[in-house]
């Protein structure tokens, strides 16, 4: 496993055990390693063996002796022991949880690094009436306050609002980037993820299906279906008896010839409910 030095500040798990639990496990135990821990043997870390004789509160670091001939004493972290105690699976996971932690904290950084260096013309600004507003409102729902702290206060907010609004400018700058693919490079270089959700159609394999009892399920079906329902079959073929006899008339005859215009209202009347 890769060291995992600076994954500490990361760590949200919930211990199953308490640093001072862990350390009186170890100390009923003296004569037997308690743990595994990274040691640099052969120019390479490797997981070796090791007994834990206390803890630095201060560092809040481990204080642990490597088994063999040449005992090695060192402080380390609560993620470079590996307790025999534990669930060496849970371990694995705690840890894949703070490198995700970690790269979810990096990225985040870099992507608001890399906004904030977009010079600050290129973007807009509060207005003036959209501040004075913002006044207006805060002196009005603070009436009860004086009126020159309410002032200092508002303007101390405001400047943070103005940063925030130019820094979500810049950041619609920095995504309207992203939808371009001859910029996708770019920010592959700057370690910058791109944020542009992308549309992904799931793989499905062939698998092999277990036998299906389709006379049984057609058979509940249409037992449960609202066709079943001698009124509601017998509307339905009414309904497509007419629907068959308006395909045949769905136009009628135009020719101006034939129609004999122009012809009285009861002739016309006629027609059409011949025809609807």
């Amino acid at each position: 496993m890769p060291g995992v030095k600076v994954l500490t500040r990361y760590d949200t798990w919930e211990q199953d055990r308490t640093i001072q639990q862990w350390i009186d496990y170890c100390a009923k135990r003296p004569d037997e390693p308690h743990a595994l821990s990274p040691m640099y043997v052969d120019k390479e870390y490797t997981w070796r063996p090791v007994k834990v004789v206390g803890y630095n509160w201060t560092d809040h670091k481990f204080k642990v002796v490597s088994t063999g001939p040449k005992p090695v004493e060192k402080e380390v972290t609560r993620l470079s022991l590996l307790f025999y105690a534990e669930d060496p699976d849970a371990f694995k996971e705690r840890v894949s949880l703070c490198k995700m932690h970690q790269f979810n904290v990096e990225t985040e950084l870099r992507f608001t690094s890399y906004v904030d260096s977009i010079p600050a013309d290129a973007v807009s600004v509060l207005t003036r009436d959209r501040r004075e507003n913002f006044l207006a409102k805060c002196m009005r729902e603070n009436d009860k306050f004086d009126a020159d702290t309410v002032y200092h206060t508002f303007t101390n907010l405001m400047r943070v609002v103005q940063e925030e609004f130019v820094r979500q400018m810049k950041k619609c700058i920095v995504l309207k980037d992203m939808g371009d693919p001859a910029n996708h490079s770019r920010f592959a270089k700057l370690k910058i993820p791109n944020r542009l959700s992308k549309k992904t159609a799931p793989y499905f394999g062939v698998v092999r299906c277990q036998k299906y009892n389709f006379i049984y399920y057609q058979n509940e079906i249409l037992r449960q279906h609202w066709c079943s329902d001698p009124s509601q079959a017998k509307m339905t073929d009414v309904f497509a008896q007419r629907c068959l006899i308006m395909q045949k008339q769905r136009f009628m005859q135009t020719n101006k010839g034939i129609l004999k215009l122009p012809r009285p209202l009861e002739e016309l009347n006629k027609i059409e409910d011949a025809h609807h």
